[in-house]
């Protein structure tokens, strides 16, 4: 069963995603910022992050930034959500959603990137832009 980290700094959206995710088979961690979801990552092992982009302490596209500089993390696939109309263009990130998310979209994503990763065993950059 895959795990993803979530990350979000509102309560109500990691729940829904929560939700969404294990109800389609699908492990999930939660954390409310990009430090908190750092150490996870650190002492865990993840297949995808779902992180939104603009969170207080560390945002998701600086928790992005430290994935793919760290060896160990570099091959989690990782996808920024944000309402921000186009995504940032200095994150190298595998999928960009925007909010509110469609949880099929989510899904979609989510399970595409991972038969991706798997499939061509590289990784893959900027996939959903």
């Amino acid at each position: 069963m895959p795990m993803v980290l979530l990350v979000d700094d509102d309560v109500e959206t990691l729940e829904a995603w929560q939700s969404v995710c294990e109800a389609n088979g699908y492990e999930t961690c939660l954390a409310q910022d990009g430090r908190a979801a750092l150490e996870v990552l650190r002492a865990r092992d993840v297949d995808i992050v779902v992180a939104d982009w603009r969170m207080p302490v560390m945002s998701g596209s600086v928790l992005c930034y430290h994935v793919r500089n760290e060896p160990r993390l570099v091959d989690i696939v990782f996808i920024l959500v944000s309402g921000e109309p186009s995504p940032p263009a200095f994150v190298y990130y595998d999928g960009f959603l925007r909010k509110p998310l469609d949880p099929s979209d989510l899904l979609s994503a989510m399970s595409r990137l991972l038969l991706e990763r798997k499939a061509d065993g590289r990784h893959r950059r900027n996939a959903l832009r």
